[in-house]
């Protein structure tokens, strides 16, 4: 018997599920009211369903889930993203975005301020061809409204989503179509997609550890301006992986770059039989990977700068106690939680 351990937070659940001792990963096949009864409301999942929501697009249909725990290594920012800190400045770079403090006597930049780092839930579907990689607040509302659920869970969802200033805003979609990325982001004031090759340049490495109860190898790439490092489980036979890092010859568990900046870490493994979707948005703009990145960078993230008047029509405050969200338009959200931006993508 081989023992598969799913984790969740700081809690570890050890199922058994049967193998040989070289066969493939198997994941035993879980219920939601079995996740549900261990912790709580941390867990939905839609099972069984087959037709299609209002407002949805079907992709294909997942086998299992991973839940993603991602971390930035960040700093606080001012009103002009810098922050006084006994006679420095905390700043962000625009031209490499990079964060740094500054002495403002001219000394040379030290390295990022560790001193703050946020944390993000995410989650990763697989299915048998395609993989989408999402926030997880975002998978919950798109999965009651698939599954078409009541109101009032819905209602609550979307209002956890709407007040969330650690969210995490792409939505990329793994070999869709195949052997291409589609990413779904937002610029404010509007929505974007664009699509991409799937095809990192990974150098094979011989180092080994345990991540979420699999032995996992690393291997090495750079992408976006940032180098990375990763470990991959080659008993799980799928070559998806957290945000845009995949092809492997097995899930990617773990990854950070070489900085030490950006961290996803697989916390929890689970079957699932759901739906793999995409949000129906008749205002979303196509564009290409290079300029909608040059573009966002620019602009700081999700932030007012050189947003056209002309183009605001409302807006709305949602506040809370790690900052605050604006929705703009009624539909686009720009959240700030006092902390500076930094990209996962410098170029």
């Amino acid at each position: 018997m081989k023992k598969t351990i799913i984790w969740v937070a700081s809690v570890c659940l050890v199922l058994a599920v049967s193998s040989t001792a070289h066969a493939q990963a198997t994941i035993r096949s879980i219920t939601a009211e079995d996740i549900k009864s261990t912790h709580g409301d941390i867990v939905v999942a839609v099972h069984g369903v087959k037709n299609n929501a209002p407002g949805y697009d079907r992709i294909g249909d997942a086998l299992y889930d991973v839940i993603y725990e991602y971390r930035v290594q960040t700093t606080l920012q001012s009103k002009d993203h810098a922050a006084s800190n006994g006679g420095k400045i905390v700043i962000r770079n625009r031209e490499n975005g990079t964060v740094y403090r500054e002495d403002l006597s001219g000394d040379t930049p030290a390295s990022l301020d560790p001193g703050v780092c946020d944390t993000y839930t995410t989650i990763l579907q697989i299915g048998a061809k395609e993989s989408r990689f999402l926030d997880y607040l975002a998978f919950r509302v798109d999965s009651l409204s698939f599954s078409m659920s009541s109101q009032e869970e819905l209602t609550k969802a979307v209002k956890e989503a709407d007040r969330s200033v650690f969210y995490f805003e792409p939505v990329i979609f793994q070999n869709w179509p195949e052997e291409y990325l589609t990413v779904d982001d937002i610029l404010v004031p509007g929505t974007f997609t664009y699509t991409e090759k799937r095809a990192l340049d990974w150098s094979l490495g011989e180092g080994q550890k345990e991540v979420c109860g699999y032995i996992c190898q690393d291997a090495r790439t750079s992408y976006g301006g940032r180098d990375w490092i990763v470990w991959y489980a080659p008993e799980i036979a799928s070559t998806a992986g957290p945000w845009k890092l995949c092809g492997l010859p097995g899930l990617i568990l773990e990854a950070q770059d070489v900085e030490g900046i950006h961290h996803f870490t697989a916390t929890m493994i689970r079957s699932a039989v759901g739906a793999i979707v995409r949000v129906q948005d008749a205002g979303r703009e196509t564009t290409r990977r290079d300029r909608f990145i040059k573009r966002k960078n620019e602009s700081g993230g999700n932030s007012f700068d050189n947003v056209p008047v002309e183009s605001i029509t409302s807006i709305s405050v949602i506040k809370n106690d790690n900052g605050g969200v604006i929705k703009l338009n009624g539909r686009i959200p720009i959240r700030n939680n006092g902390h500076v931006w930094v990209p996962l993508e410098l170029r």
